[in-house]
């Protein structure tokens, strides 16, 4: 018996986590530099999406960032380095683990929420105005918010 009601307590918990999870609204603090720097060639992403960790491992991989080569000076580097794991996901929540090549569309979370669908098929990503899964505001219009919800999502066909 003690048993059963274990592993009922532990799906309720995970349920209750992903469903939690799709419901978030993401804190947006503001660093005017995290602005200037990081939407030039993308969403700037809220810093609660991701861990302090992975955070971490992006700034120090700068100059290389993904594919791309980013310029910053040491102090705006450090300025942002310590800003994004400051205000990182809380270590509470359920999707703390680094996900491979600190890809937010790469976290355990992530997959789980966007898992394919009617709705969120493989030719939603192929979009021009989505393009790719990382694009967050096509589809959660209200993201730079750091709105997230499902009830708010508006995938275009």
């Amino acid at each position: 018996m003690k048993t059963s009601v274990k592993f009922i307590m532990v799906v309720l918990g995970l349920l209750s986590a992903t469903l939690s999870h799709a419901q978030r609204v993401v804190s947006v603090p503001t660093l005017t530099a995290y602005q200037q720097e990081c939407s030039v060639c993308h969403f700037a992403y809220p810093p609660g999406l991701l861990p302090a960790a992975a955070w971490k491992n992006i700034t120090d991989e700068l100059p290389k960032h993904f594919a791309t080569q980013v310029l910053l000076n040491s102090d705006t580097q450090s300025l942002l380095a310590n800003w994004l794991q400051t205000n990182a996901i809380n270590p509470d929540w359920v999707g703390t683990q680094i996900p491979p090549d600190n890809r937010i569309t790469r976290a355990d979370w992530w997959l789980q929420i966007h898992k394919p669908s009617k709705k969120l098929t493989a030719k939603v990503w192929k979009n021009p105005y989505v393009k790719s899964a990382s694009n967050c505001a096509a589809c959660h219009r209200a993201a730079p918010n750091g709105e997230y919800s499902a009830k708010t999502v508006l995938i275009p066909s």
